[in-house]
């Protein structure tokens, strides 16, 4: 039905504007650019392509396939609208394509597409289009690129030049040995496989080609790795490396490794320091120093358990360090779950290893300052150069004392980020809050020194002083004291300590084999005199009767816990009764009654009737009085 536009209400007119468009605009505007939108689907397509040698398309490609995929999108609309409105008019359809043909032409000036003009092309571009999806979009041309003269085969071969024999060639070399392959006088062999290379099967190539295809990164990574035996730099020429960031409290990661201080104590010898360091709070905790690094690496665990105890605070939750000395601990102390919650120890990879940032300062802004000091022979500023004057003989303990004096200055400095507080004052004040405990347990049978002794009514002698029973730091009194007792109590046992920073005993604890039986703690004394007793002797005193008693009351309740008995043993003595003494068997004893014998004044003999005792025999003994 035909209306006319100006003669509807208002309201009717805005309504059709909003949906349709303004009237005037649309009868001028072909029905396949009212149809078109852009496909985002197919831009999302072909922004994630992949080729097989995983390169994408170009940007100006991606553009021109998602512009294609949205006229083809459109092309489909017009036509479902133009065959349904012919049909309805019972107009004829077999021409529509030309016209679609005709509307995509013109189009192709606002939009930039690149289909096919001819009707017959585009229409079997449309067909391929919804059978085959984006990816048919693409041109088959694209990407193709004639065969190379310098294939997969060749490149496998250049390598294998470059890189499978005993010394290292140069780029030059490999293309004078590739020449000669190819002229045939030189003969090549897998030995791997046995395979000889035929010559006819490669072609001549220039040394610039050479060049160009074996410094390229993907052959370049495997040949350096097989010729050089630099892993630095193989690693900082190929290797990504992870940015990490700082911790932000303190004990949650410690980083350390060794360093030789640049100074010599002895010509061409210098000592070993190791050194572990707090990384959130960028402060050294721990440092120890020999003339020989194998020597001292056990040591520098010992000295870290004294120094966190010392300090009240639990061991680093983290370790990260170097495998050269640490590798014959990593199934004892260094277990994860040990001595710290977390190992991460990696063999030669400096960029593992935080500490070795934090080496160069040491170097050059303290240690550069003091007399005797060594320059590294091809530093690349000249400040850092050696001078032309002789080298100087600092003495070991001088070197020593200066290098653990800027281990106190750093540790006195203000932090690279908090600013206002010293690395020093951030290590203690910023403790992570999730650490746990020192594992003694852990600790103790690896990096503890053995001694042996017995316990002997709760006591044992050790170190020149008497040790008690304890756990967790506190001497047993009660069942618990009983049980070690029944365990430990007159046997045997080994001790494996540790001493403080004073020299005195930090933890000890008892063992029976490969068991833990319980802690040695040092008997607590208090002051013979009462009038001189203070607060501290009056607990040690109550803690010793505590302990006292304990063992005391078991023996009470166990004898309260006996009782009486009465046994018959019927067990036979002699295994016969071949041997007999005349009369002795036929003795029965008188049932009268004991007679009271009168004392004996003066000198009467006492009589005694032998005969009634012997049962008719004399006996041979003389009398007492006679005896007398």
């Amino acid at each position: 039905m035909l209306v006319s536009f100006d003669s509807l209400p208002l309201k009717w007119q805005e309504a059709i504007v909003a949906i349709w468009g303004e009237a005037p605009k649309v009868t001028i505007q072909k029905t396949i650019e009212r149809f078109f939108e852009r496909d985002m689907a197919a831009f999302d397509f072909y922004t994630r392509f992949k080729f097989d040698d995983q390169t994408s398309l170009e940007r100006a490609k991606i553009d021109e396939y998602t512009i294609n995929a949205s006229v083809l999108n459109a092309i489909e609309k017009t036509y479902k609208d133009r065959y349904k409105m012919r049909k309805e008019l019972r107009g004829k359809v077999n021409d529509i394509w030309q016209t679609l043909a005709d509307d995509s032409n013109w189009f192709r000036e606002q939009t930039g597409h690149t289909l096919p003009e001819n009707e017959r092309r585009l229409r079997e571009k449309y067909n391929d289009y919804k059978k085959n999806g984006y990816k048919c979009l693409i041109h088959k041309g694209y990407r193709k690129t004639n065969a190379l003269k310098v294939d997969d085969r060749h490149i496998e071969l250049l390598n294998y030049m470059f890189a499978g024999i005993d010394h290292k060639p140069t780029y030059a070399e490999v293309a004078q040995t590739y020449d000669g392959f190819v002229s045939g006088y030189v003969e090549v062999i897998n030995e791997e496989t046995g395979e000889i290379y035929d010559p006819k099967e490669f072609s001549r190539l220039s040394v610039a080609t050479v060049w160009n295809h074996l410094s390229k990164w993907e052959n370049k990574i495997g040949t350096f790795l097989a010729r050089s035996g630099d892993r630095q730099k193989y690693m900082a020429l190929f290797k990504p490396y992870h940015r990490l960031l700082q911790p932000k409290f303190a004990s949650s990661i410690i980083s350390i490794d060794d360093r030789q201080p640049v100074f010599e104590y002895l010509p061409g010898t210098r000592m070993w320091f190791y050194n572990g360091i707090d990384l959130g709070s960028e402060a050294f905790t721990c440092w120890v120093w020999g003339k020989d690094k194998a020597g001292i690496i056990t040591e520098f665990y010992r000295q870290m358990v004294r120094n966190y105890a010392q300090w009240n605070l639990p061991l680093p939750a983290e370790l990260e360090g170097e495998l050269n000395l640490n590798a014959s601990f990593k199934d004892t102390f260094l277990k994860e779950g040990n001595m710290f919650q977390y190992v991460r120890i990696e063999a030669n990879n400096a960029r593992g290893k935080r500490i070795e940032q934090y080496y160069r300062p040491l170097r050059y802004q303290y240690e550069k300052k003091r007399e005797g000091w060594l320059a590294r022979p091809f530093a690349i500023s000249e400040a850092n150069q050696a001078r032309t004057d002789k080298k100087t003989l600092i003495p070991y303990d001088e070197i020593v004392q200066g290098c653990l004096h800027d281990i106190q200055t750093w540790n006195n400095t203000e932090h690279s980020k908090i600013k206002g507080m010293s690395r020093w004052d951030v290590f203690l004040a910023m403790q992570n809050p999730n650490l746990r405990p020192i594992n003694y347990h852990g600790i103790l049978p690896y990096l503890g020194m053995k001694e042996s002794s017995s316990v002997n009514a709760g006591i044992m002698n050790f170190r020149r002083s008497k040790f008690l029973l304890g756990l967790d730091g506190v001497i047993c009194t009660g069942d618990k004291l009983i049980n070690m007792m029944m365990q430990v109590e007159g046997r045997d046992v080994d001790i494996y300590w540790l001493d403080d920073n004073f020299g005195e005993v930090l933890k000890a604890h008892i063992y029976i084999g490969d068991q833990f039986i319980c802690e040695a703690i040092e008997q607590p004394g208090y002051n013979r005199a009462r009038i001189e007793q203070t607060k501290e002797d009056m607990i040690n005193r109550e803690l010793m009767s505590k302990y006292t008693n304990t063992i005391d009351s078991f023996g009470r309740r166990q004898k309260s816990g006996l009782e009486k008995i009465t046994m018959i043993d019927n067990r036979p003595v002699t295994i016969n009764n071949n041997f007999q003494i005349p009369g002795l068997n036929n003795y029965v004893p008188s049932t009268e009654p004991a007679k009271v014998l009168a004392n004996v004044d003066g000198d009467e003999p006492m009589m005694v009737n032998t005969e009634q005792l012997t049962g008719g025999e004399k006996s041979f003994n003389k009398s007492l009085i006679t005896n007398w």
